[in-house]
């Protein structure tokens, strides 16, 4: 008997349509794990296509620029953060034009939008006509895809993205930090061919939900292991992530102005507003990078001697997987995904405590040979878990049909 033809996939992305092309700088951990896959899927002969879904008003800035080794298709419904836009409105002549430029400019849709985004939101799919589709994190646009799917027969393969994407078995009702609705949530989860969890945890909290151990996917985020010259002699502190209160810029502030000694290097995604700016730009020992293409964000960390996180909360962080890999080891204020931190050595975890993590940030600057240590350990643990070539098995198994 013949194996299974693999199929075609379809990857939706909401958060950045820039992840796609070297030449675009892009931040992002759903974003990088959607290029994993991707190419993974396409190197064991899938055929491939990724959704990008944008603001409408900046996609003329990035079209020219977008490239990719898979065909690129747009979704105007939604914004890179998963928020509604306008649809166009009616109406011409001057006062409907202002009114449509004050609904963009507030994120609102229009009035009579309703009809119009429904169109945008499925007729993408149809284009594509692939055999699967695939979304990260339980968002409006997932449970819309989900719809989909269900609608024409087709297999829908959702992956958690965050333990935000778990906030509705506390708060059934209501949005999301990130603007999804809560109610849409388990009926997204549902209508999935298979749900895939980042860590044994969440796979664990999928299962007390009531899903079925055939529908719950176990797949660790690939992270393609580089050689390494020689120790890390970082003599900074790296700090990665969006504008946005989840990630908490904010702690970072705070610690470099306790840490006048320490140089800070933040890569931003996302627009600060005019205060909290200048309060960073003010601040002499932070350096702020707006941002960094895939293929030279390595270099950032062999040049750190630790990754820094302030967020509340995160899935499994790319950045956390990218810094083992070039053994630097990770400071956390927050989050201590599957206790790595905390009970494997891998780093730091803080409990919420800043000053026992401005404590340690000043040991490990000041005994690099004990922070060297550290961040070999979590090489080590990155060759053995989460290979690429280990986890391109898992996924041509699950997308074959």
């Amino acid at each position: 008997m013949n194996d299974p033809k693999p199929v075609s996939v379809a990857v939706l992305s909401l958060f950045s349509h820039a992840l796609y092309s070297d030449k675009i700088k892009v931040i992002g951990g759903a974003e990088r794990r959607a290029y994993y896959w991707l190419r993974l899927l396409q190197e064991s002969g899938f055929s491939v296509s990724a959704v990008l879904a944008h603001q409408e008003s900046i996609a003329k800035d990035f079209k020219s620029r977008l490239s990719a080794p898979w065909p690129l298709y747009e979704n105007p419904k939604y914004r890179f953060d998963g928020h509604i836009v306008r649809a166009k409105g009616a109406g011409s002549g001057l006062m409907p034009r202002l009114r449509d430029k004050i609904f963009s400019l507030l994120n609102r849709p229009l009035p009579n939008a309703a009809e119009q985004n429904a169109r945008l939101g499925t007729a993408v799919y149809h284009r594509i006509e692939a055999d699967a589709y695939l979304a990260f994190g339980l968002t409006n646009a997932a449970n819309e895809l989900a719809r989909f799917c269900a609608a024409q027969g087709k297999q829908f393969i959702v992956s958690i993205a965050h333990e935000v994407d778990f906030d509705f078995l506390e708060q059934p009702e209501g949005k999301d930090a990130y603007d999804s609705k809560r109610e849409l949530k388990a009926e997204t989860l549902a209508l999935a061919t298979f749900v895939v969890a980042q860590t044994p945890a969440q796979a664990q909290t999928l299962k007390q939900i009531g899903l079925p151990s055939s529908k719950i996917k176990l797949v660790l985020n690939p992270i393609p292991v580089l050689a390494l010259a020689e120790q890390n002699q970082g003599k900074r502190v790296l700090w990665i992530g969006k504008s946005d209160a989840n990630k908490n810029p904010k702690a970072v502030l705070e610690l470099s102005k306790r840490l006048p000694q320490l140089e800070f290097c933040l890569i931003f995604g996302g627009d600060f507003d005019a205060r909290q700016g200048a309060e960073f730009q003010d601040q002499k020992n932070i350096q702020i990078v707006s941002g960094v293409p895939p293929h030279r964000m390595r270099s950032y960390y062999l040049d750190s001697f630790c990754l820094l996180s302030t967020a509340f909360a995160e899935g499994f962080p790319n950045t956390f997987l990218e810094a083992w890999e070039a053994g630097t080891p990770v400071a956390s204020l927050h989050v201590d995904p599957e206790n790595l931190l905390s009970q494997n050595g891998l780093g730091f975890m803080a409990s919420g405590n800043a000053e026992a993590l401005a404590a340690k940030l000043m040991e490990w600057a000041q005994c690099p040979v004990a922070t060297q240590e550290i961040g070999q350990r979590g090489r080590r643990y990155i060759e053995t878990h989460h290979n690429p070539e280990q986890i391109r098995i898992q996924l041509e198994q699950m997308f074959k049909v």
